[in-house]
């Protein structure tokens, strides 16, 4: 009988011992399973500067807009949009005659007052009149004159600046109001590009900063221009600032008045600073971390950040140069997780 119990103790003692051996090998091979694949790179030192790209709309570096000044019907049209016109040249010429218009009768009484001077000044110089008849004479024309001249205003629409006509809303025969933007004419050699920013970045905007500017339809014809305005006093309805860049028109004055472009400022940069891929930094319990390559573990950081963009990100504490971070597969690490590094 004792034999008997001595055998199975024995036997109970070699199965305990083989399954302790055999026990060993699948819990290597599932811890090799469970090392979770990951991307890396080094901490280094880069200059970083923060970018902002903003929208908004052109405008001829001057500008002026031909606005109806009474009710009346379009006779002729002296210019067509994209041509260039002087400073005074006729534009648009209203009915003359037309029953909101006075020019006939603001012209006849020009005519007459003028003769009617003439002859007064010939009769002063003959002594038949008196100093004061000929100044009554002479404050007539005057004034007569400059009653056709703003009658003339009214039916022959000039334009009041050198420039190209960008902008045409009317045909001949179009009967036109009071108050009605007719044409646009702008000087567009030079462009004047206004956007708004916000409060807290205004203050990182300064006059004569370089900008690059450029349209989301053609990005080839980017150009640079630089800051030549800042609001003082937020807009009272988005409590935001405007700012003004000016830029020079290309060649063929691709950029025209109205257009909606976008423009890239640079409102921050720092040289010579820690950086890291921006990816790698997560938001997690309300802080700032990256997780940091120890040996084979991943080991959470909390990291104070600086100047960011889309690429790196600025570590002003919590790293050090030569860090090995985690750059991709961050969602599935915890704390002291083990990883195997993908090349």
């Amino acid at each position: 009988m004792i034999k008997i119990i001595i055998r199975y103790i024995a036997i109970a003692v070699i199965m305990m011992l083989i399954n302790q051996g055999c026990g060993g090998k699948p819990e290597q091979k599932k811890a090799v399973e469970e090392a979770v694949p990951v991307e890396v790179t080094q901490v280094e030192k880069q200059t970083i500067s923060e970018n902002k790209t903003y929208s908004g709309t052109l405008e001829g570096v001057e500008q002026a807009s031909i606005v109806s000044k009474i009710a009346e019907r379009i006779i002729d049209i002296k210019a067509q949009v994209n041509s260039y016109v002087k400073k005074g040249q006729l534009l648009i010429q209203l009915d003359r005659s037309g029953a909101s218009s006075n020019f006939l009768q603001a012209q006849a009484n020009y005519e007459n007052t003028k003769k009617n001077y003439e002859r007064m000044k010939a009769l002063y110089d003959d002594g038949a009149i008196s100093q004061q008849q000929l100044d009554q004479a002479q404050t007539a024309y005057e004034v007569a004159g400059a009653n056709f001249d703003a009658s003339k205003g009214t039916v022959d629409l000039e334009s009041p600046i050198n420039g190209m006509v960008t902008d045409l809303n009317v045909n001949i025969g179009d009967w036109v109001t009071p108050g009605m933007q007719l044409a646009t004419v702008a000087e567009i050699q030079q462009m004047i590009l206004k956007f708004f920013v916000t409060e807290g970045e205004v203050a990182k905007i300064n006059l004569n900063d370089s900008v690059k500017i450029y349209s989301e339809f053609n990005k080839e014809r980017a150009v640079t221009g630089k800051i030549s305005e800042i609001s003082r006093s937020a807009s009272a309805e988005a409590r935001s600032f405007q700012v003004k860049a000016k830029f020079r028109n290309t060649k063929d004055s691709w950029y025209k008045p109205g257009m909606f472009v976008n423009v890239e400022i640079t409102l921050a940069s720092q040289r010579n600073v820690l950086v890291v891929p921006t990816q790698a930094v997560i938001f997690e319990n309300n802080k700032n971390t990256v997780y940091k390559i120890v040996r084979t573990k991943a080991i959470p950081v909390d990291v104070k950040t600086g100047l960011t963009n889309e690429n790196i990100t600025e570590v002003a504490k919590g790293l050090k140069e030569g860090d090995t971070v985690v750059t991709a597969g961050m969602n599935n690490l915890s704390d002291s997780t083990t990883v195997s590094i993908i090349k």
